[in-house]
Parts: C-alpha cells; structure tokens; sequence
C-alpha cells in the first residue's frame, strides 16, 4: 500500500510553474496551459517542491521570431532577480517540456542565464530533477533544443507542401473570402466581380487607380473585412491572378510540369488571362498582387524608385478645388 509523506512546508524547495500552448483556435479557453500548470503542481509535489508562482502564455508560438510571449518574460524577469512579487525566493523551475519554455537558442540562452544566475537551483521536468549548471544539464538542454528546431522545421515543411499540393490542384485560397467571389470562393459575388471587371477595363484604358478607388468609396464599396477602398488595395484585387483563373502560391504562379501552363483553379474567372496580363503591365513589379499578396516574397534589396516629378514629397499644390486645396 502506498504512504502518502507530508513534508514540512519549511522543507519544500520553492519552484515556479511556466505552461504554453501554441494556438488555442478551438475552446478558446485556456484549458491547454491550465491543464500543463495542474500537472506541473503534480511533478512539484512529487519531488519535494512547491509552486510559489505560476506563468503561462496561451496560444503564443515559441518558435516564431517576434512573438511576444509575457509570461515567459516574466518568468526570466523573476529567476534573473531570484524573487517573485511579494519576496519570496525561487530556487528552480517545473515545467513539463522543455519546448514549452523554449524554441530558439535566443530563448534557451536567456532561460539557462536567468536560472543559473544563483547557485542552487533546479529544473524539474516529468523526467525527475535536473542539474541545469552541470554538463549534463546543459547538454540535454541544447538537444531539447535540436529536437525542438528539427520538429518546427520538419513541421513547417509538412505545412508548406500541404499548401502546395492543394493549389496545385487549383484549390482556392483559404482565409477571408476574395472580393468578387461568393464565401464558397468559387462562385462569382455578381456586384463585386463586375466591378472588379469594370475596374480592370478602365485601368487598361489608361484611368488612374486612386480614381477607381474613389468611385468605389462613392459608391459604398467596402472589402470583405469592411475596409474602405484605396489606390493599394484596389491594384491587389486587380492583379491577383485569381482574377483570370490562374493558381499562385507564395507569390509564384504554378505552372503544369508536363506543359508549362499555368495551374487553373476551380473558381469562375471574372476576365480572360489577356486582359490580366495587360492590366499588370500598367503597373510597377513592386505594387503586383505576385510581390505583395499574402505569402509572397517581399522585394528587398532594391533601391526605391526614383520620384516622377521635382520636388515631390516637399511641395504641396496650392490650387484651390470646390473649395478646398488638392
């Protein structure tokens, strides 16, 4: 029959509890950390430790460069210092992976610097306890970390080609439905695509993009996401190739390997692949749908174009319009 040992609190070594999820897209109600931090309470417990503190970050990527994460933060913040709020001391960390504290070797090295920058102190994990300023200790943390970078990128290319593969099939995009396009992304949205042909017709003919915008204001047009129409959102409409039925992905179009042509989707086309073409020729690579659409590569490493008329960006005209200046 299993004793259960009560330990004098005094006798407790003090831990805090760190927890992460990556997305939380489904409940959206934190069940994933709160699930990781009741079981980090349970490892505690079993190696004479108790929490003093708890830290999660829900649905927040450890392995994308930019992401805040303020829990983690905070959890460095308090083991640099060797107290939580309040004074009372840290003398380790529980958690149940190490790729729920870390991703990136930026991300170890600040956790690994924070707790072994006080002698003394612990890493418990489902594992038992470790020695984070032994070799060893350092050693199985930096393979955590080859293993985590490896199933981020073997992930990420798994994602990368399931997106390839369905537009390669001519599968529309996902996301927020295109404008001119019915929420099945398939069947033509008839006020929307005609102005989008409209809009095509008349940029071909020589009319500028702000103009067309601004009969789409007059007119109440709004994007799928509600937005006003201006002059860049107006040329991302009209020179995606979605527009004459062609597939693109991350900026390129698919072409069939046995003929060279490009991938056709399974949405109604609003023009002909002739009047796309002519269309794009009215504008500079840079402003295309193909250089600055989603999941496209942006232009860098280019020099900025040159300004079309002297003086521009520090003379304003001062010709009076209906009233008001231009």
């Amino acid at each position: 029959m299993n004793q259960h040992v009560v330990r004098d609190p005094s006798e407790l070594i003090t831990v805090v509890s760190y927890a992460r999820t990556s997305e939380d897209s489904r409940q959206r109600d934190g069940h994933g950390v709160r699930y990781q931090l009741r079981i980090n309470e349970r490892i505690a417990h079993e190696q004479g430790c108790i929490v003093v503190a708890a830290y999660s970050d829900n649905g927040r990527s450890a392995s994308k460069e930019g992401v805040l994460r303020p829990g983690f933060d905070r959890l460095v913040a308090d083991l640099a210092r060797g107290h939580i709020d309040g004074g009372q001391r840290v003398d380790g960390v529980v958690c149940v992976a190490d790729d729920r504290l870390y991703r990136r070797a930026e991300d170890l090295s600040r956790f690994l610097a924070a707790l072994t920058s006080r002698p003394g102190r612990i890493h418990v994990d489902p594992q038992g306890v470790r020695d984070p300023y032994s070799q060893e200790g350092l050693l199985q943390a930096v393979r955590s970390l080859e293993v985590a970078v490896t199933e981020t990128r073997v992930r990420s290319r798994r994602v990368s080609d399931w997106h390839w593969a369905r537009a390669a099939e001519g599968v529309p995009h996902s996301g927020p439905r295109p404008f001119g396009w019915q929420q099945d992304r398939i069947t033509l949205h008839p006020a929307e695509a005609k102005l989008v042909e409209q809009a095509i017709s008349d940029r071909i003919a020589g009319k500028a993009v702000r103009a067309i915008a601004a009969d789409w204001c007059d007119l109440g047009v709004t994007g799928t996401r509600g937005g006003r129409a201006n002059a860049q959102t107006v040329t991302q409409i009209i020179t995606a190739p979605r527009v004459c039925g062609y597939r693109a992905n991350r900026g390129e179009l698919l072409l069939i390997p046995d003929t060279g042509q490009p991938v056709r989707g399974q949405w109604e086309p609003i023009v002909v692949p002739d009047q796309w073409h002519a269309v794009c020729a009215t504008f500079s690579p840079g402003s295309l749908y193909l250089h600055r659409g989603s999941g496209a590569p942006r232009l860098t490493g280019q020099k900025r174009m040159a300004p079309r008329h002297l003086a521009t960006g520090f003379l304003r005209c001062g010709a009076v319009r209906h009233e008001a200046r231009c």
